[in-house]
C-alpha cells in the first residue's frame, strides 16, 4: 500500500497518470517483433543438446524423434542456439521482412 501511495505522489509531481500506463497481459506475442527463427537440419544434428543448454528463453525442447526444436511461442530469435551449435545444423531463417535500415550487412 505504501508503494502505491509513493507512486501516486510521484505521478502528481510529474503529471504522469500511472493508472493509464499500458501493460501487456499477452506474453505470447514474439511473432510481432521476432525477425529470425531457428531452423534445424536433422541430417546434421547429433542430438547433443547444446542448443537446449544455451537458450536463454528455455524455448528449445525435444520432439518425438529425439531432435531438438524451438517453441516459437517463446523463442525471441536471438540466434544463440545457432551460434553455439557444434555441427552448424541450426540456421536462422528470416521470419519477417525487415526494414532496409535494419538489415545486417
Amino acid at each position: 500500500m505504501a508503494g502505491r501511495k509513493k507512486n501516486a505522489e510521484k505521478s502528481q509531481k510529474t503529471g504522469l497518470n500511472l493508472a493509464e500506463v499500458s501493460v501487456t497481459t499477452d506474453f505470447h506475442t514474439n511473432e510481432d517483433w521476432r525477425f529470425e527463427r531457428p531452423v534445424w537440419d536433422k541430417e546434421k544434428c547429433i542430438k547433443c543438446g547444446v542448443c537446449y543448454l544455451f537458450c536463454p528463453d528455455g524455448a528449445i525442447h525435444l520432439d518425438d524423434e529425439g531432435y531438438y526444436e524451438a517453441d516459437l511461442t517463446y523463442c525471441k530469435g536471438c540466434g544463440i542456439c545457432s551460434a553455439q551449435c557444434w555441427t552448424k545444423s541450426i540456421s536462422m531463417e528470416e521470419a519477417v521482412k525487415r526494414l532496409p535500415w535494419l538489415i545486417k550487412i
